[in-house]
């Protein structure tokens, strides 16, 4: 490995702690009332249509029933609520729900905020670096799910 790649292994991973625990902070300092994990899941249902507690489950690498209770937190909020399939009805499917909806675009608000001051400094052109490389390691990272 590369001193470069040896970087960038070290980095990574204090990085993402490090913007977590700032957008958490944040998080924590307004009246909303949602915890960083459960925006993720918001963040995570609005982009994958007709998802699962497994699929949760599996992409967060959380604990079935660790996932159950952040679940029921969430519904018993208000924020997403459990329909069953119309083709499986042993299967319920997560939707976000219009309140559900309206929280997941205040805390992208705030999301947003952090990320500025976050990449303070940083010029377009090394973001489309750093996102085209993002996007391979991704794309890397992901490729062994469908062998």
């Amino acid at each position: 490995m590369s001193a470069s790649t040896e970087e960038l292994a070290r980095l990574l991973p204090t990085l993402f702690r490090s913007v977590f625990r700032l957008l958490a902070v944040e998080l924590d300092k307004t009246d909303m009332g949602v915890r960083l994990p459960q925006f993720g899941v918001l963040d995570f249902l609005l982009t994958n249509s007709q998802a699962v507690q497994t699929d949760l489950a599996n992409h967060f690498a959380k604990d079935k029933s660790v996932m159950l209770r952040q679940l029921d937190e969430m519904e018993q909020a208000g924020w997403i609520e459990r329909q069953m399939d119309p083709n499986d009805r042993r299967r319920k499917n997560l939707v976000v729900t219009k309140s559900g909806l309206e929280l997941h675009k205040k805390v992208s608000k705030l999301r947003s905020k952090v990320f500025a001051q976050v990449l303070e400094g940083v010029s377009e052109k090394e973001m489309a670096a750093c996102l085209k490389v993002l996007n391979t390691m991704n794309e890397n990272a992901n490729s062994g799910d469908t062998k």
